[in-house]
């Protein structure tokens, strides 16, 4: 499910046009790694209805991004951030909002140097530790690091700030935050190690459900030449995703590979594939349906398992003790829940 529509705004007595308003924010939401490579932004009647904004001029903001090389659309696959977006970091996005926060600001009453003065205060506060544990999540698709972030967030709601992240992007991101904890599945524990290694920062490794694990199994059983297909919304998260079945054992296979928006992709995969895995956003999208011989199909996804919240929760705790230790008897500790369950 798309959330694009999270986090945008519009000013309509703002002198910058809304398709324009609309393009900046989400050019920077790119760019700054909120909307990771594979994400689906939300469909032009739907982002139209949440802004109240005419749908001609999403499709405009859309067809804007594309051109800039932000965003990808197909015809029934929907808009989705581009595998490789540009690599300059948004300077006309970034132009744009630094212009329009000076005038809301101006109009309430502050002056650009105090605006200056917040702004900076505030990027330096995400390169300290803050009231909250923050977690960096990471995982081999973004919808799998997005989705998991949002389930660590919400069982922790009071105690920890979580963020989402494709695994080869961790280095980047620890350049860029202060993060207390990596946290990942016990399938890319070591990869991410090797991403984080010397940088003094905890990594959890957290168990996933037995659900997951039977998929991994079956698919290992599967006879030698056996062809499993594999549907994400970019080549990442399928290229990924084979190398997870890989280390899982699963070598004897044939691994057969198509994104989300690939007409010639899945009907190879219809014709050739054994057993059929779609991600996230493939299931998202009704492409369950899409495929001869339905029995073929799993979504890959799994549910965390309680012990790995349980470890996760300990970690938590233990970086709120070592503060409450340097901080003096007068901080206030953080709630954490007492008894986790499984998520999802």
């Amino acid at each position: 499910m798309s959330t694009t529509h999270r986090g945008l705004d519009v000013e309509r007595d703002s002198d910058v046009p809304i398709s324009t308003q609309i393009f900046w924010q989400i050019a920077y939401q790119i760019d700054s790694g909120r909307l990771l490579p594979g994400a689906r932004l939300a469909p032009v009647r739907e982002l139209g209805a949440a802004l109240r904004v005419n749908p001609n001029t999403i499709r405009a903001v859309y067809k804007r991004l594309a051109d800039a090389g932000y965003v990808t659309s197909r015809h029934g696959a929907g808009t989705h951030v581009s595998d490789r977006p540009p690599q300059r970091r948004g300077q006309e996005a970034l132009a744009g909002i630094v212009a329009e926060m000076l005038r809301r600001a101006s109009a309430a009453g502050f002056t650009a140097d105090e605006v200056a003065s917040a702004t900076f205060a505030a990027a330096a506060e995400r390169k300290r530790p803050g009231p909250l544990v923050r977690i960096l999540f990471a995982e081999c698709t973004n919808a799998d690091a997005v989705y998991d972030a949002a389930a660590i967030a919400e069982a922790f709601p009071t105690a920890v700030e979580a963020d989402a992240t494709l695994l080869h992007e961790i280095p980047e991101r620890l350049e860029r935050f202060h993060y207390d904890l990596i946290a990942t599945t016990t399938f890319h524990a070591d990869e991410a190690q090797a991403y984080s290694v010397g940088l003094g920062i905890p990594l959890i490794a957290m168990i996933v459900g037995p659900g997951y694990m039977e998929l991994v199994h079956e698919i290992a059983a599967l006879p030698s030449g056996a062809a499993v297909g594999l549907v994400c919304a970019s080549e990442t998260g399928t290229d990924n995703i084979a190398e997870t079945l890989r280390l899982a054992g699963a070598t004897g296979v044939q691994i057969v590979t198509a994104v989300i928006g690939s007409d010639e992709g899945l009907q190879h995969i219809d014709d050739v594939a054994d057993l059929i895995l779609l991600s996230r956003e493939a299931i998202a999208l009704g492409l369950d349906n899409r495929f001869s011989r339905p029995e073929r199909v799993r979504a890959w996804k799994y549910e965390f398992d309680p012990s790995g919240l349980e470890l996760l929760r300990r970690a938590i705790e233990h970086i709120q003790d070592e503060r409450d230790a340097a901080n003096g008897p007068e901080a206030e500790p953080l709630l954490l829940p007492t008894s986790i369950g499984a998520v999802r």
